[in-house]
């Protein structure tokens, strides 16, 4: 599918009448802000789940794996819906879920409980990702789209980092049987703020979604047309890829950091903390560069920066001075966030029609959130079996096949019009 570029004047109408770009835009952050502060607290809790529940590998991986689970089934099937009943009704649907099964995770009593009120509150997080990004697009210009969309995505390092800070509290000053409760709880928050706004600003549905409306319905067969072959893949494969490293290695981080005895718990939290500062500097970079550079060749440098780094953690292994680690850890938080981790999101929205522009996204969320539950559960696996070294070899191949399915597939979106 070829994408054309057009005067900004002909796409800057499709906010329509009295639409609040700005709420839209905090919405699509928050949605962002809930994936990143939900997925990594686990990580930071499972500290204090794993002598309180007596949790092994199998049981800390599922654990891990659950949320991704979710996103899987709410991206494919909440996105689509999000293209059939509009964008604002499925968001609130989502945030409800969010917020219901986030409290629920405070009150389980054993692994089994957890994975599935983490696999539920998964769903309503996977639909925050079709559902912002369609609606940004839907009402952003051409000249600055991917700056308004990184802007909503950068709500995914803020809930890193956000995560980071509150679990480093709890786990100072709470007690351990209370604390990782509290941090799983604590998710709810953001998707009740988010409801607020829904509410006291009159958020509006998408201008573009209802033109779109009158035309024609495309079935969600028709993103594996040959029309669109080449298209999925380019949404799907990329981002599948890079969620091996992005969430199988970013949730080993805290595990990492206390096999290479960094330091106590508290100094692991304040360490990951101090990493996600460097994925909101990575987000700097792509809001400044990506309407400039392009998608394509962010993703191109993110790719392979990342296969870089990541092979010089295998071939250092565990004798790796612990502050040369951390630097190759910023490094790499850098280069996926200026990279595939922000572009992977906004692509997905931009290659499709507006009446399958939340189904394509939310394909492309399901099928990255099967590379986030593989690379979730088995990287454990395979750091327990085979020691880290393997397992950044693993991710570094990952990167390259990754970065070379871009040159081949990945059309340029920058500035260009997006379809109905």
């Amino acid at each position: 599918m070829k994408l054309e570029k057009q005067p900004d004047a002909q796409c800057a109408a499709q906010s329509g009448p009295g639409c609040d770009v700005s709420s839209i835009m905090l919405i699509a952050f928050l949605g962002l802000f809930l994936s990143g502060y939900n997925n990594f607290m686990v990580a930071i809790a499972l500290i204090e789940i794993k002598p309180q529940l007596n949790l092994g590998p199998v049981a800390i991986g599922l654990i891990l794996a659950a949320t991704f689970l979710g996103m899987l089934i709410g991206g494919s099937t909440l996105g689509r819906l999000a293209d059939i009943m509009g964008r604002r009704p499925v968001m609130i649907l989502n945030m409800c879920m969010i917020a219901v099964f986030a409290i629920l995770s405070g009150f389980v009593g054993n692994a089994s409980e957890l994975i599935i009120m983490r696999l539920l509150m998964g769903i309503g997080i996977g639909a925050g990702y079709p559902i912002g990004s369609t609606y940004v697009a839907d009402v952003s210009a051409n000249r600055d789209r991917g700056a308004k969309m990184t802007l909503a995505f950068c709500g995914w390092g803020f809930g890193a980092l956000a995560c980071g800070l509150v679990g480093w509290l709890l786990l100072s000053v709470v007690p351990a049987n209370i604390g990782w409760r509290l941090m799983l709880a604590s998710g709810a928050i953001p998707a009740i703020v988010a409801l607020v706004v829904i509410r006291t600003r009159c958020l509006p549905e998408s201008h573009c979604w209802k033109s779109s409306q009158a035309l024609e319905p495309l079935p969600f067969r028709t993103l594996f047309s040959r029309g669109y072959r080449r298209t999925t893949v380019a949404a799907l494969l990329p981002w599948f890829l890079m969620d091996l490293p992005v969430y199988g290695i970013g949730l080993l981080i805290p595990t990492v950091l206390l096999q290479l005895h960094i330091g106590g718990s508290n100094t692991v939290v304040i360490s990951t903390c101090a990493l996600s500062i460097f994925t909101l500097l990575g987000f700097v970079v792509a809001y400044y560069t990506i309407d400039r550079i392009g998608r394509r060749q962010l993703q191109i440098i993110g790719f392979l920066g990342m296969a870089a780094l990541f092979a010089v953690l295998a071939l250092a292994g565990a004798g790796i001075n612990k502050f040369a680690l951390l630097a190759l850890f910023a490094g790499i938080q850098i280069f996926v966030n200026a990279g595939p981790n922000t572009t992977t999101w906004i692509v997905a929205a931009e290659l499709f029609p507006t009446r399958l522009r939340a189904s394509g996204q939310g394909s492309a969320t399901a099928f990255s959130r099967i590379g986030a539950a593989s690379g979730a559960f088995f990287l454990p696996v395979i750091d327990a079996k085979a020691g880290l070294g393997t397992a950044f070899t693993v991710v570094a191949v990952a990167s390259v096949l990754a970065a070379i399915i871009t040159m081949i597939y990945l059309p340029e979106t920058a500035r260009c019009a997006l379809k109905h």
